[in-house]
């Protein structure tokens, strides 16, 4: 209990980065007296290498030309201020569901943020806002859309006999993330969004179409195979952590040429990787040494009067707890590890359906709109040499969208999560 408070508070309150403070962590449970298996049993977790597989994959969305032909595209084509929304809109979707990071997402729109300010110059801070909220409501469309989903699931597959596949992240996530981006877009087209005047096609550059290239005519076939491969998991019987790596493995290949070996593994993000298998052993050792039964047990003997009656309140508890929780731990991933154990612990108390309780946390955590710092994406945007926006508009922001977010959560859990396994009793 004493390593996993520690680890606490250095994700919280140091500036040490967060893979290296959870790795430094378990080495120290390791002289206390911890057997040394944990540390080399936490490289060994699917979760480790199914994100190493998906930024490697992402990598390879850039480096075929994919990504740049869309965005020309894009470009193109975008002649009205209702075209740049839709256009804007969907494309942040796409990338939501092949890119595994919010950071990776934000540094692949950055081009297409600067060439529409450029066009329309007089909603450049409209496009500036816009872009990284819809980045970050887009995490909630599928299992890779955040660290912290793999993080989640990963406690959730340790410390019960529960888990998630893609196919079902995407089956109960998909529909809440188009509707809250959905939303969110018309909430801040009505704060922050200028009349704009149709463009003349003569003042577009005009980009000479071109053929596919075998690069990405190579890429995008094994991509797509990828997300059916992800998508069919149930039928073929390979974990998605498997499937995830053997297709960055074939796209590595020399004869494949679609990315280096060097230059794949510069795109994954160590210190994640890193921090994913220190909180994940962190996390079986408090299922390990019991640490949660005693949590359990003073929970219960502090709210063993409490009776539900029925699944609102502690829907209401999961969803205010978590989608405000960005207000003070700023990690996203942190998020996941602090609070997916004890909502686990609370939902075993109450018992409550587990899968249901991770799931519906994970998108409140997916919640960061109040502060830059609680997003790389925001922080990409913010830092711009330009600043699109003050951290004072980004709250009154919040302040609009957070109880507009927790509404719709509630709201699809009574019309939609209940009726498709996610039922809390």
């Amino acid at each position: 209990m004493a390593l996993f408070v520690l680890s606490l508070g250095l994700f919280i309150f140091s500036k040490m980065p967060a893979g290296l403070s959870a790795m430094l962590v378990v080495c120290l449970g390791i002289l206390l007296g911890m057997p040394q298996d944990i540390l080399y049993q936490s490289l060994e977790e699917h979760v480790i290498w199914l994100m190493i597989g998906a930024f490697i994959i992402g990598g390879v969305v850039e480096t075929s030309g994919l990504l740049d032909r869309l965005i020309r595209w894009i470009e193109a084509k975008c002649t009205s201020g209702k075209r740049m929304n839709i256009f804007v809109f969907i494309l942040v979707q796409i990338l939501s569901l092949i890119i595994p990071s919010t950071s990776g997402r934000a540094a692949a729109l950055l081009p297409v943020y600067q060439a529409f300010g450029n066009r329309f110059n007089s909603n450049r801070q409209y496009l500036g806002i816009l872009m990284p909220v819809l980045i970050l409501m887009g995490t909630n469309l599928s299992l890779i859309g955040a660290g912290s989903h793999i993080i989640g699931i990963g406690l959730l597959e340790n410390q019960t006999d529960g888990s998630i596949s893609y196919l079902q992240f995407l089956l109960w996530g998909f529909p809440f993330g188009i509707i809250i981006a959905i939303i969110s877009l018309f909430m801040i087209k009505k704060f922050y969004m200028k009349p704009v005047e149709k463009i003349s096609t003569e003042n577009i550059i005009q980009y000479e179409k071109q053929p596919l290239t075998k690069k990405e005519k190579k890429a995008a076939v094994l991509i797509s195979l990828t997300v059916i491969l992800w998508i069919t998991e149930p039928l073929h019987g390979f974990d998605i952590a498997f499937v995830t790596i053997l297709m960055s493995l074939i796209m590595i290949m020399p004869k494949v040429d679609l990315i280096g070996w060097r230059e794949a593994f510069n795109r994954v993000s160590w210190s994640l990787i890193f921090f994913v298998a220190g909180a994940t052993a962190l996390g079986n050792l408090l299922v390990k040494y019991k640490v949660l039964d005693v949590i359990q047990h003073q929970l219960y003997q502090v709210m063993h009067h409490v009776k539900l009656v029925n699944e609102f309140v502690p829907l209401v508890i999961i969803v205010v707890l978590t989608v405000t929780s960005h207000l003070y731990i700023t990690s996203h991933t942190t998020r996941a590890v602090v609070f997916i154990p004890l909502l686990i612990v609370f939902g075993k108390m109450f018992g409550l359906n587990l899968t249901a309780v991770v799931f519906i946390a994970l998108i409140g955590t997916n919640y960061c709109l109040t502060f830059p710092v609680s997003s790389k994406a925001l922080l990409l945007f913010y830092e711009n040499k330009e600043r699109p926006f003050t951290i004072k508009q980004l709250m009154y922001l919040s302040l609009g969208i957070m109880p507009v977010y927790m509404l719709t959560m509630i709201v699809m859990y009574y019309v939609y999560w209940q009726y498709v396994g996610l039922a809390l009793k």
